[in-house]
Parts: structure tokens; sequence; C-alpha cells
């Protein structure tokens, strides 16, 4: 399941257990997902995650570390548990169960995808960017333009305005519903100077998206220069 999560995070998308926004992909996963343990392991993480978005952190933490005893090799249990350690302000403990999950499964998608959320709200762009580049190979991901869009999000904190240009448009080819990549877009190509691409783009995110402060400051600009 995929979940955008807003708390600590920014734009980044984060593919987590649980969540009743759109449906998840298969992870990868070392553990049999078909065994009582792991279908049990991925209940508690889905009920950790539940807690975890109601701040119940004393559940959550229960419920994680459950879920890892009875499926000590499923990615999804430790990827879950390092984004608890990551909200709780335990970046090491967090970058040490993102990187048992990809020691467990190190081709998954989500698996990347998440830990490249983690490393570039950490300030470490160029690694992040390369795990979003890594998950986007995964060809069973389903979420490739999340992972362009975090890309250029993570190329845009550099600053790297061009390849952030390249992973938004990259990311608009895979999905062209990805509002956020279109409204970076858009403000990218009024600062190159490509007013009418500007503004097309802003048409398509308002018709995707409501008005923001940032879409309504792009429009005014816009407006003067018509």
């Amino acid at each position: 399941m995929k979940i955008i999560f807003k708390k600590n995070i920014k734009h980044f998308t984060c593919v987590i257990l649980m969540s009743a926004l759109s449906a998840c992909n298969t992870v990868q996963n070392s553990a049999d997902p078909n065994t009582p343990q792991t279908k049990t392991s991925r209940i508690n993480t889905q009920l950790g995650m539940a807690y975890l978005q109601n701040n119940d952190m004393q559940r959550a933490k229960q419920k994680f570390l459950l879920a890892l005893d009875q499926a000590p090799n499923s990615p999804e249990a430790w990827y879950s548990m390092a984004y608890f350690q990551e909200v709780t302000g335990n970046s090491a403990k967090a970058n040490e169960a993102y990187l048992k999950a990809i020691q467990l499964a190190p081709t998954s998608g989500d698996v990347q995808n998440n830990y490249g959320t983690f490393l570039c709200r950490h300030n470490q762009y160029q690694n992040g960017i390369k795990h979003f580049l890594l998950a986007i190979n995964d060809t069973r991901y389903l979420h490739t333009a999340g992972a362009y869009e975090n890309a250029g999000l993570c190329a845009l904190k550099i600053p790297d305005l061009h390849s952030a240009e390249n992973y938004f448009n990259h990311a608009i080819n895979q999905d062209p519903n990805m509002s956020t990549s279109l409204l970076e877009l858009a403000k990218l190509n009024y600062h190159f100077g490509h007013y009418k691409e500007a503004k097309y783009q802003l048409e398509q995110f308002l018709l995707l998206s409501p008005a923001n402060a940032q879409s309504n400051t792009l429009k005014m600009q816009l407006d003067n220069r018509a």
C-alpha cells in the first residue's frame, strides 16, 4: 500500500504497509509471504502503522517488535520499524533497519524507494537519488513515477535544477497525474524563462489539485508577464 506521509517527510512518497488511500504493490520479500507467521507479521505491521499515525508510540513499537519476532526476514517489517525509529528521533537505528531491509530484498523497489526518502530527508541527496534509481530498476515496481518524482525533489535540494527537471519529466511520462511533478516543472520552466510551458503545466496541475500558495504565486507571476 502506498502512503504519502506529511509528517517530517514533506512531499516524498514513502511506500509503507498501512493505508486506506491506495492499493499496495507486492514487495519482493525474503520471507515466504504465504506462511501464517508472515501473514500475522503483516497484520501487526499494519496495526503498528495505524498506531503510529495516531501518535500512540508505545503500541506502535509493540506491534512492530511483534511483527519482527514473527517474521525476522520480512523487509516490510524492517522498513516499517525503520520509519518508526526515524519518526521517534532515532536516525541511527532507522538507518540500520533500512539497511537490514535492503539486505533482505536488495532489488525491491519499495525498499529502495523508502531508503531513498530517508536519505533525502537527512540531506544525503546524491545517495538518496541513487536509491530512487535502483527502485526504478525493479521491473515489478508499480510506483516508478513516484520514485522519479522523489528523485526530482531530492535534486532540487542539491540544487541541481536540470536533473530535477529531467526526473520530473520522467515522472510525468510514467504517470501524467503526478501533480507535484507538474507544479515543480511549471516553477522550473518559469525560472528558465519558458513561460508558455510553465503556464501549460500549471493549468494541468490545477486540473488535478486545488490551488495552493505556490501555484497562486506562480499564477500571479505568469499573469504579470501576459
